[in-house]
């Protein structure tokens, strides 16, 4: 004489609990496998850059530096040594006076 119980306890909320982790411990290791995959794609990427040819190398140097500016009137020695200010160069400048607009 069993005092006996009728069935099965309800296991059905813990069968959930245990879906539901599974199932996230899915997406995690399918997230982990994207992130491999991505940082191996990285790594291929650097290694086919670290084996490539270097540029070729540049042109070049010039002997003598060109001048910035190609005005003849530089290239006079007086010229040279006073040098060739913007002032000199202005076309929009009437005078070589400073003028304020609206200052008597």
């Amino acid at each position: 004489m069993c005092g006996g119980g009728g069935g099965a306890p309800d296991n059905s909320a813990q069968i959930r609990m245990q879906q539901e982790q599974m199932r996230l411990q899915q997406e995690q290791m399918a997230m982990q496998q994207e992130q491999a995959n991505a940082q191996k794609a990285q790594y291929q990427e650097q290694l086919a850059i670290s084996k490539a040819p270097p540029p070729p190398a540049p042109n070049p140097v010039a002997q003598a530096a060109a001048a910035a500016l190609e005005n003849p009137m530089a290239t006079s020695p007086q010229n040279i040594r006073a040098g060739v200010g913007r002032r000199k160069l202005r076309t929009d400048m009437a005078s070589a006076s400073l003028s304020i607009p609206g200052v008597a």
